[in-house]
């Protein structure tokens, strides 16, 4: 069958990349001396403003160290953020292959992720290429928060992304790992896809939507 969906949109972080590694996670808390079961609230407290390019690295490790006493200087917040990036940047290798065969059977890709300018460097960087695949190639459009000054799940993200689908928001497919993500999509009328790691997605999107 003909699938009605024009345009698919890919979330990066946990959906093209897999989930955060916890042992380089527990590296950044043991640097900042903050105990691994307050890391992750402590992680996450400024993060929104951090991805929507409004903290510099030096100011965002600053702020998520400061209840625990630990001064942060440029060069401790360079550490953090080599390692934030080891932490996440991952590739999903199976949704490479999904993306990659999207192209090929003529779908317009987008990319729509909360990122900082640390990820946006690395992904551009060194995570560019998998497999001798430049998988970044594969989209015609990347929406990063921090271009934007914009993060998920705030609705004008998502208006400023169906302009550049070039569809109606009805043929349109969202791929996220987050709730509250989905949700703000599926209020600006996309079709969804709630996405955990392990899903088989390429299954999924043959049999749920006839994208294959």
């Amino acid at each position: 069958m003909k699938s009605e969906i024009a345009t698919v949109i890919f979330d990066c972080g946990q959906v093209i990349t897999h989930r955060q590694n916890k042992d380089i996670a527990r590296a950044m808390a043991d640097l900042l001396g903050i105990p691994w079961e307050d890391f992750p609230r402590a992680y996450v407290s400024v993060r929104g403003e951090y991805d929507r390019g409004s903290l510099d690295a030096l100011t965002y490790w600053g702020m998520v160290a400061a209840p625990y006493g630990k001064p942060v200087d440029r060069e401790l917040a360079g550490r953090l953020a080599v390692l934030d990036m080891d932490s996440w940047f991952s590739i999903n290798i199976e949704v490479v292959d999904t993306i990659i065969r999207l192209k090929n059977e003529g779908y317009r890709l987008l990319m729509l992720s909360n990122m900082n300018w640390e990820g946006k460097e690395r992904m551009f960087g060194p995570a560019r290429i998998v497999q001798d695949r430049d998988w970044i190639a594969a989209f015609d459009e990347i929406l990063l928060s921090c271009d934007l000054g914009l993060i998920k799940p705030e609705p004008e993200i998502y208006r400023i992304c169906l302009e550049k689908a070039r569809a109606e928001p009805e043929r349109c497919l969202f791929i996220d790992d987050m709730p509250g993500n989905i949700a703000a999509a599926q209020a600006a009328g996309m079709r969804t896809i709630l996405f955990r790691e392990g899903m088989p997605l390429g299954t999924m999107l043959a049999e749920r939507y006839g994208l294959f």
